[in-house]
């Protein structure tokens, strides 16, 4: 009798704009393992801003993926996937204790907090904290259309829908050590002990928007999104020394911030952009300081999404912060070597200095580098992680 090693928790799929990504984890001997995994960039205009605008398109690249993995392969139907961040809604908010059903206060509370009529969004909400006069309650709103576009389209791809997410709660499920079952010590409640453990500003910069996640004691507090983004900064480049988007590209990734690189003149041109996102930083940490100061100052800033990887830019962030900012870590809740999956992670970007703007005061004529791009897996593994840990507790 053969015993097999194929995973039964649901897979990761991440649907962005321009990308998808595929993740399915085991368990083996109480280690988290990689089952499957795979990515495959989709064109523009098969989804914009979050919304699908090309169905038979999608769902061919959803097929594509799955049965052809760049690692692994696929054993099970069921799948949890994103829903797109720019389209959805996650806070911390209070609500004063009454004699009325909390759930018909929170529907009542929610119409402030949203944007959105209650009859066109779906809901839902957890108690964080139960407090002598009120209660601490995590809230999270969609768009009715949008949820049923996702889970209409998984139903078409023969797929199951386990369940949607909020992106920032698969963020932080893959990023932090403290979303490990086994590493929750905090006790809400009664007992709660607002301020323990450390608290967190995670900043994913993507292709379309930037989003900073504030996480505190176990919870998501808020989101804040900046109209900050990877194709803005590439245009830019392009507009500024006519390259192609391509080469605009390769340009932002491989000289990023960094003086030394193309004589510091991409640095120039990101740095009237990287001041408005400091700027943004600043003003959101501001925000939090007002209004969530019991839980002390945020203790580290980490950094994901494809724009992460802008050489230098976390040592500008950290400097101009005055914080601990890095390149956050993918693989911090799987048991597994980066090193081992360099065929898909790892991505080689070269580009020739023909551009008279580039190539004044350069000595050399071609530039290139080899980067990590796991961070990027961040949203699919994350949404990998839910049925493991839900499975631990």
């Amino acid at each position: 009798m053969f015993l097999s090693n194929n995973s039964t928790y649901p897979i990761g799929l991440d649907i962005s704009d321009l990308s998808l990504k595929l993740v399915q984890l085991n368990k083996i001997r109480g280690k988290i393992k990689i089952q499957a995994l795979s990515k495959l960039n989709l064109p523009r205009g098969i989804i914009s801003n979050g919304e699908i605008k090309n169905k038979p398109e999608l769902l061919k690249a959803i097929k594509k993926i799955i049965a052809a993995p760049l690692y692994g392969k696929v054993s099970s139907e069921e799948v949890v996937a994103c829903l797109p961040e720019s389209k959805t809604f996650i806070k911390l908010i209070e609500v004063q204790k009454s004699p009325n059903a909390l759930a018909d206060i929170i529907g009542g509370e929610i119409e402030k907090h949203v944007p959105m009529a209650l009859d066109e969004i779906y809901y839902d909400w957890q108690v964080i904290e139960d407090l002598t006069d009120k209660f601490s309650v995590l809230i999270g709103a969609a768009p009715k259309e949008i949820v049923n576009q996702y889970t209409l389209l998984l139903d078409e791809a023969k797929l199951s829908p386990a369940a949607l997410e909020i992106e920032p709660v698969a963020f932080c499920r893959c990023l932090l050590n403290e979303e490990a079952p086994n590493s929750k010590q905090i006790t809400f409640g009664a007992k709660a002990k607002i301020g323990a453990g450390l608290n967190y500003g995670i900043i994913d910069i993507g292709a379309n928007h930037t989003c900073m996640i504030f996480y505190s004691a176990n919870t998501i507090l808020f989101t804040v999104s900046m109209p900050i983004s990877g194709e803005e900064i590439t245009a830019k480049i392009s507009e500024v020394l006519k390259l192609t988007a391509e080469q605009s590209e390769k340009a932002k990734i491989i000289c990023g911030l960094n003086e030394d690189k193309a004589s510091g003149v991409i640095k120039e041109i990101l740095d009237g952009t990287v001041k408005n996102l400091i700027q943004k930083i600043k003003e959101a940490l501001a925000f939090y300081e007002n209004y969530f100061a019991r839980r002390g100052p945020i203790n580290k800033i980490l950094l994901c999404g494809g724009g992460a990887n802008i050489s230098n830019l976390d040592k500008i962030l950290s400097r101009e912060l005055a914080l601990e900012v890095s390149l956050s870590d993918a693989l911090t809740n799987v048991n597994e070597d980066k090193d081992k999956f360099n065929r898909v992670f790892l991505e080689k970007h070269s580009l020739s200095l023909k551009a008279a703007e580039l190539d004044a005061k350069n000595k050399e004529k071609n530039l290139s580098i080899e980067q990590n791009s796991s961070v990027t897996f961040t949203t699919a593994i994350g949404l990998a992680l839910r049925g493991i840990f839900i499975d631990e507790l």
